[in-house]
């Protein structure tokens, strides 16, 4: 199947093209990029036929089956509309969008096309968090009842529409969705959020580039999410899970090589297998799978819809300053 991929940037050029030519399904049609450089460039390192700064030349092209959407948060209803109204499957990289109203869009439009669409929740791919999951569903330690998460990085200078909240979101929206995403799926849905943050690295952002947050699940369950920007540059990508039920913990930490623990009561126990396989490889991989085989994605729009509902009510918490329930009324970002 003929692939195009729309964004030659970071994601693009360190995850999403380097896995494309791993798959034996796919044959790299296209590369397109508004900075006709970038495009061509990555083109010629990853053996694309072509090249655009177009995005819309690729969605006439008859050998192109799937567009792998890696541009901006702010652009992906747009593009991933038109691919599908082509009768284009796309792959978009999360969040989905930053309206509800254009998740939903999306959704319908890929129901009326009749093609696949799914979101690039890669963290359910990551194979120490696919462990954990796994782990919760078998019970080995039983009902999960307290969850922390946090994911710190520098400011991602290399995209500074970041410092725009209706470009990107800020870093609950953009990074810490991977937690929420995780946490929903494996331990269930979210009830009501209190969040604390605000803007601390630029005076002209309007971004949250620091975000804690209480998430109340519904089966009375609590986790503590935690995403910040304003790490020093330089510093380390830090990421740790830490899931307690009622037999026992697992944790996993990107510090250590043997990332995946499980403690229990009486001692512990590490699980020091080296978890070597790419997520975002395992993530297209199986967004392959699903088209060729005509079946349901492994993370459909509507499943995205919800983490992104759960990261704004996030958001609309810090700047209210107030608990907010699930549903959501109204949109947050305008």
């Amino acid at each position: 199947m003929g692939v195009a991929v729309i964004g030659a940037g970071f994601i693009a050029n360190m995850s999403h093209l380097p896995s494309i030519k791993r798959i034996s399904e796919l044959n790299l049609v296209a590369v397109v990029d508004i900075v006709e450089e970038r495009a061509k460039n990555a083109a010629k390192r990853f053996g694309a036929k072509q090249y655009f700064t177009d995005f819309r030349k690729v969605l006439d092209m008859d050998e192109v089956d799937i567009v792998d959407v890696c541009t901006p948060t702010y652009t992906h209803r747009e593009i991933s509309v038109e691919a599908m109204n082509s009768g284009k499957n796309v792959l978009c990289e999360k969040p989905i969008a930053l309206k509800l109203r254009d998740a939903d869009e999306m959704i319908n439009v890929a129901k009326k096309n009749n093609v696949k669409f799914m979101v690039a929740h890669c963290l359910r791919f990551w194979p120490e968090y696919a462990r954990v999951k796994k782990m919760l569903d078998e019970g080995v330690i039983g009902e999960p009842r307290i969850a922390r998460a946090y994911r710190y990085s520098s400011f991602p200078e290399w995209a500074p529409w970041h410092k725009r909240i209706d470009m990107g979101g800020g870093v609950f929206v953009d990074m810490s969705i991977h937690d929420v995403d995780f946490l929903r799926w494996s331990i269930g849905e979210v009830d009501r959020v209190y969040a604390k943050g605000g803007t601390y690295l630029y005076d002209d952002a309007t971004s949250h580039d620091y975000t804690h947050s209480i998430l109340y699940f519904k089966n009375g369950a609590i986790g503590f999410v935690e995403g910040s920007w304003i790490m020093p540059k330089g510093f380390r990508f830090t990421t740790y899970l830490e899931i307690a039920g009622e037999r026992g913990l697992l944790t996993v930490d990107n510090r250590t090589p043997s990332s995946l623990s499980i403690y229990r009561p009486g001692g512990k126990e590490d699980y020091s297998t080296v978890f070597s396989e790419d997520a975002y490889f395992l993530e297209i991989r199986e967004f392959v799978k699903s088209v060729i085989e005509d079946k349901d994605p492994p993370v459909k729009g509507e499943d995205a819809r919800k983490t992104l509902e759960v990261v704004l009510a996030v958001v609309k918490s810090v700047i209210e300053n107030r608990p907010i329930n699930l549903p959501l009324v109204g949109e947050v970002i305008e």
